[in-house]
């Protein structure tokens, strides 16, 4: 025993155990001894007495037939284990399941989150707050996943635990099922237009923790793309059918250039006053510009509304924001995104090519020479008016332009857009000034106050110059009063364009003075004119102007005025504003005004030369007259006066129109006077006394009344006049003759033939510095004679 106890004990340890033992015994034994030795008559009263009471219990109590004294209680134990049964099981049972009851309702507070989730799911759905539908859905497949003993304790394989993953699977079905109905409703909300970038970027960004790829994305890029494009579509058809309606609207009469130069005209009296841009912004046509306008805002405005949230969250997608990681790739590369945008950006640039009839530079400086008026443009609008409403259509494009290149969407986008405003800027170009070949209707004759010898119509056309001008050069330089847009150089091809448009508007007007002097001339052909400076002023020229002599006059002081004054002017500041060398066209210029001057000229004076020179001719080569035998003269003959009456009526004329032309009208005809005199007088093959006498005389008046205005030539060939004579001169051999004597007398008819024609002739009258000259020349004609 002790070694099965102390089986590391010694064996002297063993030995000393032994010996305790023993004594511990021996002593135990000693004390029993004692106890009975001291108790002995106790013990055998006791064995007596519980002998005799078992003797009875035997016999009695304990006799086999009742089991011990057990069988009437168990009886008994049986019937009241009947009755609590009865009674008490319906209780216990109750008490078990309301036991039970209590454990599911306290797993259920414990998990109340989990079970609630499908139905909190769908009222964050249903009031539109996904992202706490998103963040509660993560909350429970976290605790599905990771702690689903804290959800329902128990013991892994039971059956609890079968059950309790039979409930989960049915409340997570559930809860799939109303996250599907929320990915729905979110992929329905990325297609809607309506919503705002923020709201698309929160449903992609909640999408894309939903799904297991990127195809969220690519719906909101696929059903933006198509509705940008639509909606580009739409709006422009929408304002084109408003453009149409317009147009319908208008007067075919409207496009005749009466019309025109009404409008024209009181947009010209406007360009100095406050209510300029008032007055061009109600030109004819405005309402078809309006709508105009209105085609350009309403597809620009598509694209600022769209494009840059487009663009916004394609290059997010780009640069990697949207991507997840894990997922699975849709197939479609993040570059398509660009493609979609340069899609969208070629539908605005194709519908506005189309609806100006827009082309590339190189194409429409090709056609230019022979193009037609743009089928944009109002039917009768001018040119003030269109310049107006171009700078605002051009402003709307490049507002829109320099907002999405500023996006830095792809040089390929950039550049496109950047053709689109050079193709419309040179559109438009082309289009100013076209009025300038009907601008002659404006021409309403009245005289300007400081200079009566010109007309108030060429200072319209220079404000008219001025001004288109002055659009072009905005609309070259890209300024256009518009926020956002700023001022750049002009190329030098929209330079020479606008220069060159500058001459051929001015060729025009030459062409337009050409008419004005013509007997096409509206004026002359009974119109009425209806320039508005006439219609305010009530003003009235002072002359016929159905003659056509007084409107030549007016044209070629205006051509003078225009020649000497204004075009260098407007060439400097031509010159001046685009830094370029215009002394070619100056010169080719000048040359043609010279020349349209001559002509006109030429178409005034002709006439009165050919009456002037047929007078002549009667005077000197009549058959009827015999210059040799001829006597002394003692008056001047009819003819002469008649030539110089007619001066008269010329000076006249003259004078009351373009008094600046009077030297240089009356110079012209007197020297077609004194150059036909000389041929005249050449064809006289020998002169008497008589006869020299009388040319001389004749000739001499002519030329003291009119030396005012008789120049080295005309001069020169009086002299050849003179000389002429005296050559031809021939003595009679049988006449008395003395020279000096018949010089004084004609001296003498000279000068009693001045004094009386003083008053008839004093529109001629010379200044007086020019008085010592002709008597010079007088005297030294004299000298001639005599020595003859």
């Amino acid at each position: 025993y002790l070694t099965a106890v102390h089986p590391n004990a010694t064996y002297q340890d063993l030995n000393a155990g032994i010996n305790y033992l023993r004594r511990a015994i021996d002593a135990r034994s000693e004390a029993v001894r004692v106890l009975v030795e001291e108790n002995f008559d106790r013990f055998v009263a006791v064995k007596s007495s519980t002998d005799a009471l078992y003797q009875d219990m035997k016999d009695g109590l304990l006799a086999d037939n009742t089991e011990f004294a057990t069988k009437s209680i168990k009886e008994h134990l049986k019937d009241a284990a009947s009755k609590a049964d009865t009674v008490f099981l319906p209780v216990l049972e109750n008490a078990e399941k309301a036991s039970k009851l209590r454990s599911t309702l306290g797993v259920f507070e414990r998990s109340k989150f989990f079970f609630n989730l499908p139905g909190s799911l769908l009222e964050s759905i249903n009031a539109g707050r996904y992202d706490a539908a998103l963040r509660d859905y993560k909350k429970g497949k976290y605790l599905l996943e990771s702690r689903p003993g804290q959800l329902l304790p128990s013991a892994p394989g039971s059956n609890t635990d079968i059950q309790q993953k039979r409930i989960f699977d049915k409340v997570w079905s559930a809860v799939e099922k109303t996250m599907d109905q929320m990915k729905t409703a979110l992929l329905n909300r990325l297609k809607e237009t309506s919503r705002t970038l923020e709201e698309h970027e929160k449903t992609i960004d909640i999408l894309l923790e939903l799904s297991t790829s990127d195809k969220p994305i690519w719906v909101y890029f696929d059903s933006q793309h198509k509705h940008i494009l639509q909606r580009v579509k739409t709006v422009y058809d929408t304002s084109l059918a408003r453009v149409t309606e317009q147009r319908s609207r208008q007067l075919p009469e409207a496009a005749q250039p009466e019309r025109i130069s009404i409008s024209l005209g009181r947009g010209i009296n406007s360009l100095d006053g406050v209510n300029m841009e008032a007055t061009l912004a109600k030109g004819t046509g405005y309402e078809v510009w309006q709508s105009t306008v209105e085609v350009v805002r309403s597809l620009s405005e598509v694209m600022l509304t769209t494009v840059p949230n487009f663009w916004k969250i394609a290059r997010s997608y780009m640069e990697g924001k949207y991507k997840k990681s894990g997922a699975q790739p849709s197939g479609r590369s993040p570059t398509q995104c660009r493609t979609m945008v340069l899609d969208i950006v070629r539908s605005y640039i194709a519908l506005l090519s189309e609806f100006f009839s827009l082309s590339d530079m190189a194409a429409s400086v090709a056609s230019s020479k022979n193009a037609a008026i743009p089928k944009f443009l109002p039917t009768g609008t001018d040119s003030l008016t269109t310049g107006h409403y171009l700078i605002r259509i051009l402003g709307e494009m490049t507002e829109s332009v320099n907002e999405i290149v500023g996006m830095e969407i792809s040089d390929e986008t950039n550049a496109s857009l950047r053709s689109l405003l050079e193709t419309a800027t040179w559109k438009f170009e082309e289009t100013l000034g076209s009025d300038s070949q009907i601008f002659f209707h404006l021409e309403t004759w009245e005289q300007r106050p400081e200079d009566r010898s010109t007309t108030l119509y060429l200072g319209r056309m220079q404000k008219y110059q001025k001004h288109i001008t002055t659009i072009a050069y905005k609309i070259s330089s890209g300024a256009t009063d518009t926020a956002g847009t700023k001022q750049r150089q002009i190329p030098p091809e929209f330079s020479n364009k606008i220069t060159k448009s500058f001459l051929d508007s001015l060729y025009s007007f030459l062409d337009g003075l050409v008419h004005l002097a013509s007997d096409d001339s509206p004026i002359a052909q009974g119109l009425k004119v209806q320039a508005s400076v006439e219609e305010a002023t009530g003003a009235t020229p002072l002359f016929d102007l159905k003659k056509n002599d007084t409107r030549l006059l007016l044209v070629i002081s205006n051509l003078t005025y225009l020649n000497e004054a204004l075009v260098p002017s407007m060439l400097n500041q031509i010159q001046s504003s685009f830094g370029i060398v215009m002394d070619d066209a100056r010169r080719t210029l000048n040359e043609v005004m010279r020349g349209v001057d001559r002509t006109l000229f030429e178409d005034y004076v002709k006439p009165k030369a050919n009456a002037l020179t047929k007078l002549v001719r009667k005077g000197v080569i009549d058959p009827s007259i015999d210059w040799y035998d001829m006597p002394r003269p003692t008056e001047v003959r009819d003819y002469i006066y008649e030539i110089l009456m007619y001066l008269v009526g010329v000076h006249a004329e003259v004078s009351a129109i373009t008094k600046n032309l009077l030297e240089r009208t009356l110079t012209a005809l007197i020297v077609e006077i004194v150059n036909e005199a000389l041929e005249c007088f050449r064809q006289i093959k020998r002169f008497g006394m008589g006869g020299m006498l009388r040319a001389t005389l004749e000739i001499e008046f002519m030329h003291q009344t009119l030396v005012q205005y008789v120049n080295e030539s005309a001069n020169w060939t009086l002299k050849e006049v003179y000389t002429t004579i005296s050559k031809a001169f021939k003595r009679r051999p049988d006449a008395d003759e003395n020279l000096q004597r018949e010089l004084d007398g004609v001296k003498q008819t000279l000068y009693d033939t001045r004094r009386i024609t003083a008053i008839e002739f004093k529109c001629f009258r010379r200044p007086k510095d020019k008085a010592t000259s002709a008597r010079s020349s007088a005297a030294d004609r004299e000298s001639t004679a005599a020595s003859t």
